[in-house]
């Protein structure tokens, strides 16, 4: 995923640090990676049937970084727990983050 610097809002995808002010972006970098391995996990709870677990893992990785991705685990991982207005909720913040 592409990541802004922090410093001069260059738009960077590849290597550890920005392509316009070489600022060392490696600590995004691995945040990022970090917040994929929480939804890979969250994903794997979930089609392991433990919803609660699949909810704290996407929730982590939703305050890590909010996106569509992680909003739609988390509303996956609701409907399970029969908790429908969260999973409306999620829904929602889903959307409005793929802007549909």
């Amino acid at each position: 995923m592409p990541l802004p610097c922090p410093l001069c809002r260059a738009v960077n995808d590849a290597g550890l640090a920005c392509r316009r002010c070489r600022a060392d972006l490696s600590l995004l970098f691995a945040l990022e990676d970090q917040r994929a391995a929480e939804l890979v996990a969250a994903r794997f709870e979930l089609a392991q049937g433990r919803p609660d677990p699949a909810f704290d893992r996407a929730h982590a990785a939703e305050t890590m970084r909010a996106g569509a991705d992680a909003s739609r685990v988390l509303a996956a991982a609701a409907l399970l727990r029969r908790d429908f207005a969260a999973a409306w909720r999620e829904y929602r913040r889903a959307r409005s983050h793929t802007g549909e």
